[in-house]
């Protein structure tokens, strides 16, 4: 498959089992959950234990057969503390070949001085360690806002964002004016969302209201290349029927569709 599965469709299993359960959907690629107090790997615990982490990452991948294409990262503590754990994550996702971590922005009105010198100080720990940092479109911070993601990248050389398009469509952008972000793209959440309209936020494929072939298509004619990980949560209800797996499945063969060759030309 050309989609990664997020380790998060099993947030509830341990790493071992999550890998394995994304393997048995039929995914040769995975997302990680690095999202302290949640899944699947502790930043915290990777900034005290490096090596350890890394071991049972690895152990994990070679017994499940996936290869880690992006973490998903959720950090904590003050702006030092969180980038060391970035400085750890990062040096874990290059020994494993994960070329992006995915991490939120701050929340609004307004971008400030801080959180620009703290995405700018982050940015700097991945490329030491030869990744990519990007921002999730996640409703609830600047970036929920297409106009104001895509500025946020101009103004820090080197930051892309993780386009989820649930929330563009969910939220309060309402499926308009995403386009703008295109440009910035290393990473894309799959997952249908919107249903009938309205902000529910994990709907099963095809019931709800994401134009996937528009984001397809608008990141290729801007000749953007990013991985694409289907991302259905156990912790959430799949709205319009059916369980998180055949969500999972669902939204992967729409993504092999969509990501299919076309006149000799790969997505």
């Amino acid at each position: 498959m050309r989609c990664a599965g997020s380790s998060l469709i099993y947030s509830r299993r341990p790493l071992h089992e999550a890998l394995q359960g994304v393997r048995r959907l039929g995914f040769s690629m995975v997302e990680v959950g690095t999202l302290e107090g949640w899944a699947h790997i502790s930043p915290v615990q990777a900034r005290v234990d490096r090596e350890a982490v890394l071991a049972e990452l690895q152990t994990a991948l070679s017994a499940s057969g996936l290869s880690a294409i992006a973490f998903n990262a959720g950090l904590r503590g003050s702006p030092d503390d969180q980038g060391a754990q970035l400085n750890a994550l990062a040096a874990i996702a290059h020994a494993v070949s994960a070329r992006t971590i995915t991490i939120s922005v701050a929340r609004g009105p307004s971008m400030s001085v801080e959180e620009s010198e703290r995405l700018r100080r982050f940015v700097a720990i991945a490329e030491e360690h030869g990744v990519h940092l990007a921002i999730e479109t996640h409703m609830g911070t600047l970036a929920e806002d297409p106009t104001v993601a895509a500025a946020i990248c101009r103004q820090i050389p080197g930051l892309g964002l993780t386009l989820d398009p649930s929330h563009y469509w969910a939220g309060p952008a309402q499926g308009k004016g995403w386009e703008v972000v295109l440009p910035y793209v290393q990473q894309v959440h799959l997952r249908d969302a919107g249903l009938g309209g309205g902000n529910a936020i994990q709907v099963a494929p095809g019931k709800g209201v994401v134009d996937f072939a528009a984001v397809v298509s608008g990141l290729a004619a801007v000749g953007v290349r990013p991985g694409f990980s289907v991302e259905y949560i156990d912790t959430l209800p799949v709205v319009g029927g059916g369980t998180v797996e055949e969500a999972a499945r669902g939204m992967a063969l729409l993504g092999e569709r969509l990501l299919s060759p076309r006149d000799g030309r790969e997505v």
